[in-house]
Parts: structure tokens; C-alpha cells; sequence
């Protein structure tokens, strides 16, 4: 983030699902961290998460349980004013438990098109948003810019 334009208030994690048996690295997490913008005041919360696998998987950590542990950690951590923005490679498409139950809490802003759609941009924002996919980032996922106005 550019320090110049904002200040960190604070930052943190938790985790907030696991990945099931039949393709297991271990628990996920959600980072996040609060910011101040210097010459408006206006505040946000980001959130960056890292799925569950395997892809698109639904029940005990993977689905819609992992979606509901995000909501509550935002929830937790987020103040009322905060335009808040989560973003990641969910590891879920649209048509999945995990990225409807987000959907139905935050307005969906942006998706990638890598291994079907599983990078997601999501916001209490609504409208005045414009996503672009800028092509292979180096890595299995597309780099993927969203602007959000508030």
C-alpha cells in the first residue's frame, strides 16, 4: 500500500477454514488490516484469503462454514464507517456453498477467470467499481486490478 496516502491503524489474522482430507496443507487464513486515508480520514478494512482445497469443496471447514468465519471475523474487526474490501484466491467458483454465502453478505465486484473463476474481489461498496484482468501474473492466476470509489 502506498504509505504516503494511507496509515496502518492495525492488522492481524485468524483462521478461518481447513482444507479436507483428500487435499490437505492445513488451516486457512484470513489476513486483514485497517487503514486510514491521510487527507480524507475515510477508513478500510482489507481482507486477503487463501481458500480451502480442494476446489470449490463444500462442507466441514471448506464451504459454507469458511464463508461464515470470514463474515464473522470482519464482523469482529471491522468499525461500522470502514469501506470494507475482501479479496483472494478463494479456491471457489460462483457456483460454490463458499462464494454464494459471501455473495448474499458483500456485493460481488470482481472475478478472475484462472482455473474457472476462484479469485474473487468483494465489498460493502456498492457500484462505482471497475475490475480488469491483466493477464498471466507469473504465477497459475491471472494479476487482477479492481478500483473501488467511496
Amino acid at each position: 500500500y502506498r504509505t504516503s496516502l494511507w496509515e496502518l491503524l492495525v492488522a492481524g489474522f485468524t483462521d478461518v477454514g481447513e482444507d479436507d482430507r483428500q487435499q490437505y496443507y492445513g488451516k486457512r487464513r484470513l489476513q486483514w488490516a485497517r487503514f486510514r486515508h491521510r487527507s480524507t480520514g475515510k477508513t478500510a478494512f482489507v481482507a486477503n484469503h487463501h481458500g480451502p482445497l480442494p476446489i470449490s469443496v463444500g462442507g466441514g471447514c471448506a464451504g459454507s462454514a469458511c464463508s461464515l468465519n470470514i463474515m464473522r471475523a470482519i464482523a469482529e474487526n471491522a468499525h461500522l464507517t470502514d469501506a470494507i474490501i475482501l479479496t483472494g484466491d478463494f479456491n471457489a467458483g460462483r457456483d460454490s456453498s463458499r462464494f454464494k454465502e459471501l455473495a448474499n453478505r458483500l456485493h460481488h465486484v470482481y472475478t478472475g477467470t484462472a482455473m474457472g473463476g476462484i479469485d474473487h474481489f468483494f465489498s460493502n461498496c456498492a457500484g462505482r467499481a471497475a475490475g480488469h484482468n491483466l493477464g498471466n501474473g507469473g504465477s497459475d492466476h491471472d494479476a487482477l486490478s479492481v478500483t473501488l470509489n467511496f
